[in-house]
């Protein structure tokens, strides 16, 4: 009898799990549910003064291997480019300063570089914890780096990097969910920096990949390559409940929060779980310059801005600069906004947000014109929190939610990895997951 596989949510987690479907389960009836009308989730890409720009996500990790294998699978991985720019700057009291050769999730490795580039004025005290970290134990990012470099290195140049990947807060962020590198490091030495050092250097290459048409080209080819086997797409088709599925097998990428309401019934346990993964919202303006008004080089793929700074932005993306094939008669500045715990975008509306953003552009920029191309993204409860214990709460989810519902599996950015290539790899293992229940 022919089974029925139901994926409720049309992200790139979704598409990944039935893409992966269509080979572990040729002979299914596959069907993708997406409550809104479009593909894609986070991923989405647009035309802006006239030229492909994304609204969320602008590349993926080159150096963890699901986005670009499955860039190869798709046939697209021949339009595949890199940022031309690879050097970022961090605002600081006033200027841009270059961050320094060095950095491992902002955990200097070259102190003298540090100091060079006056992003930390303070000297930098390394005190190696009493012992490593032990294996079962899970703490802040935030409580790693403040003992062992102080809140100088810690504010300035790690939250600024690891809060900005997860719009998070580093003082809120799992040590062992949100910086898998640090925590491998502090197991394997006291001394942080130590550790760090001795790790072997990363293999030569790009760190990133977009396609040269945008983010959205992996979503077409997704789209395209399981519309071919068979599979069922229905956009605009909320899931209210899994029983309406009328499915053998579900697998759920939903935020945790829609995720909860549908399996409350049934595993209120582990309803209870995923509605404790906070989220944040943020908000990407986009903005295109006159080439006439740029007084400044802008020489790197764009700089970071601290909490402590107390700007609206949290980042700025030199679109035009950072990726050459977006260079063209204007020039394109992204402007990031909103992380946990700072709300204030949130509450202003478009006028007013473009506004503010449009001065603070000016100031750490030096663009003083106006933009001739605006445009606005926002993206509410969109990046989860992974607090501290986040791994083993994701376990527990999964256990309590294999005896209530054993065809049922969840996967998606709340659980184990936030970036396109960490949602590509959950798809993929939930949808053999799922298979052989």
């Amino acid at each position: 009898m022919t089974r029925r596989i139901a994926v409720v949510g049309g992200g790139i987690t979704g598409l990944a799990t039935a893409y992966e479907l269509c080979a572990h389960a040729p002979d299914a009836e596959i069907v993708v549910f997406e409550s809104s009308e479009r593909l894609g989730g986070k991923v989405a890409t647009t035309t802006f003064a006239g030229r492909a720009i994304d609204e969320g996500a602008d590349a993926f990790l080159a150096r963890v291997p699901w986005g670009l294998d499955l860039c190869r699978e798709l046939g697209i991985d021949t339009q595949l480019v890199s940022p031309a720019q690879q050097s970022a700057y961090v605002w600081f009291e006033g200027a841009l300063r270059r961050l320094p050769a060095g950095l491992v999730l902002g955990v200097p490795t070259d102190l003298d570089a540090v100091a060079a580039s006056g992003i930390v004025t303070e000297p930098i005290v390394v005190r190696p914890a009493p012992a490593p970290l032990a294996g079962d134990a899970d703490i802040a990012v935030g409580e790693l780096v403040r003992a062992q470099l102080g809140d100088a290195v810690f504010e300035r140049l790690v939250n600024p990097l690891v809060g900005g990947i997860n719009a998070g807060d580093g003082d809120r962020l799992s040590l062992r969910a949100a910086a898998p590198q640090l925590a491998a490091a502090a197991e394997r030495d006291r001394d942080l920096v130590a550790a760090l050092r001795a790790q072997p250097p990363p293999a030569a290459g790009p760190v990133f990949y977009a396609p040269v048409g945008g983010m959205g080209a992996i979503v077409d080819a997704l789209t395209d390559a399981i519309t071919a086997a068979g599979v069922e797409v229905r956009c605009s088709s909320p899931v209210d409940d899994l029983d309406s599925l009328d499915a053998d097998l579900i697998v759920v990428t939903t935020p945790a929060h829609r995720a909860a309401d549908l399996v409350r019934a049934a595993a209120a346990n582990a309803a209870a779980l995923l509605d404790g993964i906070a989220y944040s919202s943020v908000a990407l303006v986009t903005l295109a310059y006159p080439n006439s008004s740029i007084t400044r080089s802008l020489d790197a793929s764009g700089f970071l801005v601290p909490r402590t700074e107390g700007l609206l932005m949290t980042a700025s993306s030199w679109s035009s600069s950072k990726w050459a094939h977006l260079a063209g008669d204007s020039t394109i500045v992204r402007v990031s906004t909103g992380r946990f715990g700072d709300d204030r975008s949130a509450q202003l509306d478009d006028d007013t947000l473009v506004r503010t953003l449009v001065d603070e552009v000016a100031t750490t920029t030096q663009i003083d014109a106006e933009p001739i191309d605006v445009m606005v993204r926002r993206w509410p409860q969109s990046f989860p929190q992974y607090e501290p214990g986040h791994l083993d709460r994701v376990a527990e989810i999964e256990r309590t939610l294999a005896d209530a519902l054993p065809n049922v599996v969840l996967a998606g950015a709340a659980l184990r990895g936030i970036g396109v290539p960490a949602c590509i790899r959950q798809g993929r293992e939930a949808a053999r997951a799922v298979v052989t229940r």
